[in-house]
């Protein structure tokens, strides 16, 4: 519970007792950032789960981006705030208060950018695309205000 308290001396006011939201905001902060990159994680997913260009004739080009062998999905991962890792030759880290969505198979870039062999069907960026949606969602901000909410009630402030 909190222990809130009023200290007026003269024409100072000393409100103490917020030590709870000091301590856990942060960690209220990160939990948000999480289920955010999750949902920007499952956006790009999406993303990258056209009809197989084998099964259905599409072009290799179309978007989404045509299951062919299930690499690119495969190698499409996220990172919580302060987590690090390696895949497919590189390393990927995520500071104390980010997160960090990617995709580590090689030709990963090439898709996104639409370079090299994927020129000629121009960009696709599915990660770029899934951040856009989640955020123009309001998605982001709820999931913010949730998780401070929460650390608000744990406090006892509401």
């Amino acid at each position: 519970m909190l222990a809130l308290s009023v200290d007026i001396q003269g024409d100072r006011v000393v409100l103490n007792g917020l030590r709870h939201m000091e301590k856990n905001m942060p960690r209220a902060a990160r939990r948000g950032l999480q289920r955010i990159a999750m949902g920007v994680h499952r956006g790009s997913f999406d993303y990258l789960s056209g009809p197989g260009a084998k099964d259905s004739n599409v072009e290799s080009g179309g978007y989404p981006v045509p299951v062919r062998t299930g690499h690119l999905r495969g190698s499409l991962d996220w990172l919580k705030p302060g987590a690090s890792k390696s895949s497919n030759g590189q390393t990927f880290a995520a500071g104390n208060m980010e997160v960090m969505v990617y995709d580590s198979a090689e030709y990963a870039r090439v898709i996104h950018e639409g370079t090299g062999s994927s020129k000629k069907f121009g960009p696709r960026r599915y990660i770029t695309d899934a951040a856009e949606t989640f955020f123009s969602s309001g998605r982001a901000v709820r999931i913010l205000d949730e998780e401070t909410d929460r650390e608000i009630r744990k406090g006892g402030l509401r």
